[in-house]
């Protein structure tokens, strides 16, 4: 699972990340007071209402954020895989944390620190304005996601979910068995209905042809009938 060979500077997952562009010299002041931690699946990362004191860079893994939720226990607020920066939000906004990070798997993490980042940010615009371009990507597609939860029955709430963790996460090498293994009240939670609803749904769509579920896993069998449901 230990994928970090240890330093900023020597990272490969930097060119797929927003850092993909920094100098080796940004890179060292990213590095200084780095902090690496590894979480069993199911362990927390950080908890709602804590002070998030640096740059989460998920090295391995796959996490949730989820918050506290009428519908369920909780409604997860965004997914997360590796490169990804987790509580990437309340970090820039300077908040606590909104939500609770949840590892999905075993998962690898570094930490850097935020007066290291912020200090990069502060000396290289190209990377501020990268930022700005990320958010405003991620505000468009949070808004078509509320927008889908309010206008959309069942079935198309579902399809949404599911096409979303097709695009996020991909597939197994058989090209079909989706990537992640997730529990239907997590789905539930990612489509905002209660659990039994989310099973109803998923077995009308293996009626349909749609999909197959063996255990934890999806199985798509056909994309295209999926998304005319959306």
């Amino acid at each position: 699972m230990d994928t970090c060979l240890g330093n900023c500077v020597t990272c490969l997952k930097v060119n797929h990340s927003l850092f993909n562009d920094l100098s080796e010299k940004e890179l060292e002041i990213l590095n200084l007071k780095r902090e690496k931690f590894i979480y069993a699946k199911g362990e927390v990362l950080y908890s709602e209402g804590e002070e998030i004191n640096g740059l989460i860079c998920l090295n391995h893994g796959k996490v949730k954020l989820v918050k506290k939720s009428k519908i369920e226990d909780e409604f997860i607020v965004s997914l997360h895989k590796t490169v990804d920066f987790v509580g990437f939000d309340d970090l820039m906004s300077n908040n606590k944390c909104t939500s609770t990070a949840i590892a999905l798997e075993d998962v690898s993490v570094c930490v850097i620190q935020k007066e290291q980042f912020f200090k990069v940010i502060r000396s290289n615009s190209d990377l501020a304005l990268k930022i700005i371009d990320h958010q405003s990507d991620k505000l468009s597609r949070n808004q078509e996601k509320l927008l889908n939860i309010a206008q959309s029955n069942l079935e198309s709430r579902l399809a949404f979910a599911l096409m979303q963790l097709v695009e996020f996460y991909g597939f197994d090498l058989d090209g079909k068995t989706l990537s992640v293994k997730i529990k239907r009240r997590e789905l539930a939670a990612m489509s905002s209905m209660n659990t039994a609803n989310a099973i109803r749904t998923l077995s009308k769509f293996k009626e349909m042809g749609i999909i197959d579920i063996e255990k934890k896993s999806i199985i798509i069998l056909d994309q295209t009938k999926l998304k005319d449901l959306i």
